[in-house]
């Protein structure tokens, strides 16, 4: 993070403590007021941040205001400006001895929150996106900066508050034009916009303003020393520590990560040594003058990110550091906060006109090449909005500044409560105005209004697939599926295989093409088996499947978006994602039901959702074989499920059984149109597949839910596969069985097949939905399952 000068810790007036007399509380009968302790003050005031915080959040979450604004105004009631003007609070919380602790906690706090931060992230996949986005990235931190620069010199004389010589303008326009990766990726994370195409390009120009960053501190490091010998060894020792974690301590993580079994954390002894190595480089780091920040931003980046050690370190640590070790740095924020202090508007105004500068100076740069990128002026607003969200390092910097004497009180105060106003008015502006489902992705307009389906897509040429797979007992089905489809010279079939990668905590979701295949010194990682049974039937298909492998790495949320615009961009019509086994994702948390609905509820295709029971099916071009059973009730689902049978129809192996209910439903005019148009498509399949022995179709009539239950435990338990729509054109039936559905995204049908009651869960079921343009105006904010 930028800092222009040398880092200088608070030093608080020399305090004397008595160990017995101020450590030890012996009760309230024989040692008088636990308020003149340490540690009862040190409870309450985590007591306190923590409350008052949690009590705002929820009465300003409505008003849409971020954790950050919440956090900030809780320092600030318990500080100087509204409690502390009480003079026995201020005297019991604010006491040195007292402070002398909150300051030595809030250091270690933003570190280690910093820390965590930069763990989520891919360093090396976003420094490849910096290369495309560099432009715009230079253009929104050089206008304001260049604005910044010129307002603070011309207002110069209207602010006695600023102090310092004459680089501290060029400091402080430095920092008000960087844009931060660890406080826009926290905030994006916040709004749920992390996958979005703003949320990716505004993370991928933060890591720009980061390489800036670095090379400022160096500087900074180099001018906090006078002598130039001091200076040459302050720079070498920056540069050699940072030398030394990525040379030396890297490649000890990934021994760790060698030597922790497959699908197992990583040991608690690890995680703890990680910790303290992190502290222990913080220290030095700090001893050559460039505080603790930059060790644990370098410490974070080459930590990889996801398990089994980025994810370890997250799950044990996140909890305890944001929601108890933080609110240090937010009360003591709120301690140097004081708003009494200001008192001449005059300056106030002047220096509020030179923050504002740079918000516009960023709105300016961004529009200014947002047509290089085909971007619109709103998404350009939008994007800079964006970027002039701040957070933790601004404060960080704002209280180095106020150590150096380089802000007075009122300065202070007034920079504090700019970056609460600011971020309280662009956060809701994001919020409600960017709505990144709303999103079109660069291809023609002819392209992006249309919907594609298996029932829209020609038998002759390619049919490209998205395929999603978890862990790899996932893999054979997902194959067996792909052959299923009967890939020929005429309809070859290109599958796009997504290994899904899951975070449980945030980070920035990174969609890339697996490389591993190619590389000859290869770094192994869990992809590979998968990948390699996938190129494996490609190279025995005998050039009739094409595989792209990919890895998704992201948290189960934010899955959704790179997927779908995948399935966009290459113009797929279907893309199939397997139905965990396990019941951990499908608890109360929901976490792999959240991708599954995110899907279903976004994709401008048909989605199939695979519960795999496990088919033992060889994958042999020469001895497969395969058993399916199609549902057909009615509706554009069922629909799709039968252009699906109808392109396995014409493998010589595959015997197919098709199940048609005739359900008596009203005779309302949209249920004759369905009806008619599922009477159309049924005769054509039935025509197309006349001659042929290996398909068979029974029809049944129903008049209730109770007969259609009965009709599909006629099926025997013989087949390898059922196919079924998700959704029916009976609303009164579904209504019927909807409250015994334990997965919604199964469909009342496809949830009664999957159940343990059916066949005792044996079959594997396909359950299809087709793109519904109606969809589009459901709430998206509701879409995803709360965890």
């Amino acid at each position: 993070m930028a800092s222009t000068t040398a880092n200088k810790s608070l030093i608080y007036p020399q305090v004397c403590i008595l160990y017995d007399k101020n450590m030890h509380y012996h009760g309230f009968f024989s040692s008088g007021n636990p308020l003149d302790y340490i540690v009862p003050v040190f409870m309450l005031q985590v007591i306190l941040a923590v409350v008052i915080s949690r009590a705002l959040h929820i009465i300003l979450r409505p008003l849409k205001q971020s954790k950050l604004v919440c956090n900030i105004l809780a320092g600030v009631i318990l500080g100087p400006s509204i409690l502390g003007r009480n003079k026995f609070y201020a005297e019991k919380m604010f006491a040195p001895k007292e402070m002398v602790v909150t300051a030595s906690m809030s250091n270690m706090a933003s570190s280690l929150f910093i820390f965590l931060i930069c763990i989520k992230m891919d360093a090396a996949m976003l420094s490849q996106s910096t290369k495309k986005t560099w432009r715009i990235g230079l253009s929104c931190m050089i206008v304001p900066f260049l604005l910044t620069v010129w307002f603070t010199l011309a207002l110069h004389n209207f602010l006695p508050g600023l102090r310092g010589n004459g680089a501290f303008p060029i400091q402080f326009s430095v920092v008000s034009s960087l844009s931060y990766f660890i406080v826009i990726a926290h905030e994006l994370d916040e709004l749920n916009l992390l996958s979005s195409e703003l949320g990716q390009l505004s993370t991928a120009i933060t890591m720009l303003n980061e390489i800036v960053s670095a090379i400022l501190v160096v500087i900074g490091v180099a001018l906090g020393h006078q002598d130039r010998k001091n200076m040459l060894y302050a720079v070498l020792s920056l540069c050699g520590l940072m030398a030394f974690a990525v040379i030396v301590i890297r490649p000890m993580l990934h021994w760790i990560i060698k030597r922790t079994p497959k699908g197992k954390p990583v040991k608690e002894g690890y995680v703890i040594a990680i910790i303290l190595v992190t502290l222990l480089l913080g220290v030095a780091t700090d001893a050559v003058g460039a505080s603790f920040s930059p060790a644990a931003m370098v410490m974070g980046f080459i930590i990889p990110d996801g398990p089994p050690l980025g994810a370890t370190i997250t799950e044990k640590c996140e909890l305890l550091i944001s929601e108890f070790f933080l609110p240090f740095f937010f009360f003591r924020i709120g301690y140097f906060t004081n708003l009494s202090a200001i008192q001449d508007w005059k300056e106030v105004l002047a220096f509020g006109a030179i923050i504002l500068v740079g918000y516009i100076g960023r709105i300016v740069g961004s529009i200014l090449v947002s047509s290089s990128f085909n971007m619109r002026k709103s998404s350009a607003v939008l994007l800079s909005l964006i970027l002039s969200l701040q957070g933790i390092v601004e404060l960080l910097q704002g209280i180095r500044w106020k150590h150096q004497k380089l802000l007075d009180d009122q300065n202070f105060a007034t920079l504090v409560m700019s970056i609460v106003i600011l971020n309280a008015i662009i956060t809701p502006i994001i919020e409600i105005w960017y709505k990144p489902e709303a999103e079109r992705f660069d291809l023609p307009n002819f392209v992006k209004v249309s919907t594609r389906s298996l029932g829209m897509t020609s038998s002759i040429g390619e049919l490209r697939i998205i395929t999603c797979v978890q862990e790899e007992d996932d893999v054979p089905s997902i194959i067996s599926l792909l052959e299923a489809l009967n890939p020929k010279e005429v309809s070859p079939i290109c599958a796009y295989a997504v290994h899904l990668i899951a975070l449980a905590s945030q980070t920035v979701p990174t969609l890339v093409p697996y490389k591993n295949h190619k590389s000859k010194f290869r770094n192994p990682n869990g992809s590979d088996n998968i990948m390699r049974a996938f190129l494996n039937y490609e190279e025995h298909a005998r050039g009739l499947v094409q595989i792209q492998p990919f890895r998704m790495i992201s948290p189960f949320k934010y899955m959704h978006h790179p997927i779908c615009k995948l399935a966009e961009t290459t113009r797929a019509p279907l893309i199939i994602v397997p139905f965990s086994k396990s019941k951990e994702v499908h608890g109360t948390d929901g976490t792999f039901r959240i991708f599954n609905t995110n899907i279903q509820a976004f994709a401008n295709c048909t989605v199939g959702i695979l519960v795999d029971r496990g088919l033992h099916t060889h994958i042999s071009l020469m001895s497969f074989s395969y058993n399916v059973a199609v549902i057909f009730l009615g509706g554009v689902d069922d629909r799709e499920a039968l252009a699906f049978a109808a392109r396995m129809s014409s493998h010589p192996n595959i015997a197919i059984t098709i199940l048609r209910i005739n359900f008596k439903g009203t005779n309302s005019l949209k249920f004759q149109i369905e009806r008619e148009r599922d009477e159309s498509f049924f005769r054509g399949f039935k025509a197309m597949n006349n001659s042929t022995a290996c398909v068979a179709c029974h029809e049944l009539v129903a008049h209730d839910s109770e007969e259609v239950m009965t009709a599909l435990r006629s099926l025997e338990n013989t087949y390898d596969l059922v196919v079924v729509g998700k959704r029916h054109r009976f609303a009164q039936f579904e209504e019927d069985l909807i409250s015994w559905t334990q997965y919604p995204e199964l469909g009342v049908v496809g949830d009664a097949i999957a159940s343990l009651d059916f066949y005792g869960g044996k079959m594997s079921v396909l359950v299809l939905q087709h793109h519904d343009e109606r969809d589009k105006s459901m709430p998206t904010r509701d879409i995803y399952i709360s965890c």
